[in-house]
């Protein structure tokens, strides 16, 4: 049985193919995130790994239905979601961090991806 017969000849993922996955390190400190902006591209599998800088915080992403504490120190926090819309999504801490909170912001942006061509 010759299983190379079962791939498709585009570049694009089937069905039996899992999504590409991107790893992404982020910083949660007081009142930021570092990067302030994620770029990757539709369809791809996201994990980022996230440490706090300094105190306990959260991250949150609600399109993709994220929602995470981050913990002050110790290991980082493993989130992972398939990106599966293009667009930008605001990324914010779901955890009070004292004045300035509502300041921490960052982004998603999910760019779509360019069409297979025949």
């Amino acid at each position: 049985m010759i299983l190379g017969a079962c791939v498709p000849a585009t570049g694009a993922p089937s069905a039996l193919q899992s999504p590409e996955l991107r790893e992404i390190q982020v910083v949660a400190k007081r009142y930021a995130f570092e990067p302030p902006e994620i770029e990757v591209t539709q369809g791809e599998r996201v994990r980022l790994l996230v440490r706090s800088g300094d105190g306990l915080h959260g991250l949150e992403i609600e399109r993709f239905r994220v929602s995470q504490e981050i913990p002050r120190g110790g290991e980082p926090v493993v989130i992972e979601f398939t990106a599966d819309e293009a667009g930008r999504y605001p990324i914010l801490c779901s955890v009070y961090c004292r004045d300035g909170h509502e300041e921490m912001k960052g982004a998603l942006v999910v760019t779509a991806r360019a069409s297979a061509q025949p």
